[in-house]
């Protein structure tokens, strides 16, 4: 009986499919994916649950307390960062290096990323995890992890050897230093 399961799952694993970076955004472009939300890992095609109400709440709130210390050319919400050339990932919002013009409906590249931030409300291991490795791999110079359920934000800086060399937690309600500004916000 192990012998037959060895043998099947050894030849559904042969058909299994990797895609480059490229071959991605052409099937997103064909709308293959018109009504999943996907990202790309490692060359395998993850698909990811429907965001939630406290989700959109805090995704919102952020954008909104952002626009207010920085100028909204600047921001970005729900943006897909192509990482090389396997993986894409959606983050929940982005704080550019500068204004991007002509930047159409293509994913944005690390280097235009000054910080990203995921909303960790039911993703909160894929999101302190794998993302947080992803992006500091990719050389993202700042990072937020908003952790719902522990009420704090995971603050990370510095990419170096694929993780980020400074990490901090703020509470909810504390100042949050926003990189690129001499401004703070918080976040409940």
């Amino acid at each position: 009986m192990n012998e037959m399961t060895r043998i099947a799952r050894t030849a559904a694993e042969s058909f299994r499919a990797r895609f480059t970076t490229a071959e991605f955004l052409r099937l997103v472009e064909a709308g293959a994916f018109e009504d999943w939300k996907v990202e790309l890992v490692d060359g395998e095609i993850e698909r990811m649950p429907p965001p939630g109400n406290e989700h959109g709440r805090r995704q919102m709130m952020i954008g909104i307390r952002l626009s207010r210390v920085m100028a909204e050319a600047l921001l970005l919400g729900e943006v897909g960062i192509d990482l090389g050339d396997d993986t894409v990932l959606g983050c929940d919002a982005a704080v550019l290096r500068r204004p991007l013009e002509g930047i159409d409906n293509r994913m944005l590249r690390p280097d235009e990323v000054l910080l990203a931030v995921e909303i960790a409300e039911t993703s909160r291991e894929r999101d302190l995890g794998l993302k947080r490795m992803k992006y500091a791999a990719a050389g993202i110079a700042h990072y937020w992890g908003v952790d719902g359920e522990r009420g704090v934000v995971h603050v990370h800086a510095e990419p170096l050897a694929g993780d980020y060399a400074e990490i901090a937690t703020v509470r909810f309600g504390e100042p949050l230093a926003v990189p690129g500004t001499d401004a703070t916000i918080t976040i409940e």
